[in-house]
């Protein structure tokens, strides 16, 4: 009788031989995944499911990952553009300050203000000492005549007194003035440019000069 251990010796390579022959289909390892029961072809479909989970994991993770990066890879592009477009209009910002110069003082400013303001009556359109207005000849027009009666007599008023005393009458006076120059405007047409001029340039004075006491 042969012993048990050398028995058990020759028939476990057997045993083996022939389960990976049923695994793998063969001698030669075609057909893999053949199950020769149904023990084994549970096992072997468990195995599938965690493989297949473990890959799912695996790309829903690396999924997860590129979409990471190209959330910051955006906010990145976004913040260098916004800093792209700043730093542009600061160079352009310090363009236009380097082209206009310095600021003008406040003096400054004041004397080109007042460069630009019309100038006041002159001696020839005025009477520094009684405030007769003198007229030029468009002007004496019969159409004119409602403002010439009231801007003729704040003016004498204005040139006896100094000023005109009353708001109210100041009001009046650079209303009728006002009247009168946007009356000449509107027949620009009707005049002949040399008079019109002449009209033009009496009414800015006036206008500009009816605003302060006699000179």
């Amino acid at each position: 009788m042969v012993p048990r251990i050398l028995l058990a010796a020759l028939v476990m390579p057997l045993l083996a031989s022939s389960c990976y022959a049923q695994y793998y289909g063969g001698p030669y390892g075609y057909g893999y995944g053949y199950s020769s029961t149904a023990a084994e072809g549970a096992a072997h479909g468990l195995a599938d499911v965690v493989r297949s989970a473990g890959s799912y994991n695996l790309d829903t993770s690396r999924a997860a990952v590129n979409v990471e990066e190209a959330r910051k890879a955006y906010i990145q592009n976004r913040e260098l553009a916004q800093e792209t477009w700043f730093d542009m209009r600061r160079r352009n910002d310090a363009y236009r300050a380097e082209k206009r110069g310095p600021a003008p003082t406040s003096e400054q400013i004041f004397r080109i203000n007042a460069q630009r303001a019309p100038s006041r009556l002159n001696d020839d359109q005025i009477d520094p000492v009684t405030g007769e207005l003198h007229w030029p000849l468009l002007l004496t027009s019969a159409i004119y005549d409602p403002y010439r009666k009231v801007i003729d007599k704040g003016f004498e008023t204005r040139s006896q007194q100094g000023s005109i005393k009353s708001f109210d009458k100041q009001q009046d006076l650079v209303k009728a003035v006002d009247a009168m120059y946007d009356a000449l405007k509107k027949r620009i047409r009707d005049y002949e440019p040399q008079q019109f001029v002449e009209a033009n340039r009496f009414m800015e004075a006036l206008s500009y000069d009816v605003r302060f006491p006699s000179s």
